[in-house]
């Protein structure tokens, strides 16, 4: 179960970057002004990256109790 949530975590944070970048490329937005798009986006980029270092945080630390 613990590899589960880890595929799903990853899946869910590659979710944030596609989205922000179609955020920020898709013509599907444009009626959007595109300083809140960006704002938008760079918010999604961040939280992305937040929780990527998460993940990593969880896998070193239960890497570290393990030995």
């Amino acid at each position: 179960m613990e590899k589960f949530n880890l595929y799903f975590s990853v899946l869910i944070v590659l979710g944030f970057f596609v989205l922000a970048t179609f955020l920020l490329v898709s013509p599907s937005f444009s009626h959007i002004n595109i300083e809140i798009r960006v704002i938008f986006a760079v918010f999604l980029y961040l939280y992305g990256a937040f929780r990527i270092l998460r993940i990593l945080t969880k896998l070193s630390k239960r890497k570290n109790e393990d030995e």
